[in-house]
């Protein structure tokens, strides 16, 4: 998680690996997160390259009247080659 303005950042990391709970005759998986211990918050921290994109397009200005300005930073992030996955909770 990366909280951000214009001019700056800080990175926020909650570890974890998935621990599996069962698995479907079809290969769907059922998985819990196992939580590490979350290291101390790093301001300017390395984002890996999505996320920077991201946040770069967040505060970039564009002439735009668009009711969903996050969905037009995923179509500009996407632009530049990364994928985008939404789970539900990013769906208005």
């Amino acid at each position: 998680m990366a909280f951000a303005t214009r001019d700056w950042h800080v990175l926020h990391q909650f570890p974890y690996s998935e621990q599996l709970l069962s698995r479907s005759p079809e290969g769907w998986a059922s998985v819990a997160p196992d939580w590490r211990p979350a290291p101390a918050p790093q301001p300017g921290g390395a984002l890996v390259p999505p996320i920077q994109a991201a946040v770069n397009f967040s505060f970039t200005s564009i002439e735009l009247d668009h009711p969903d300005p996050f969905g037009v930073t995923v179509v500009l992030t996407e632009k530049d080659g990364y994928r985008i996955s939404l789970n539900e909770t990013c769906v208005r």
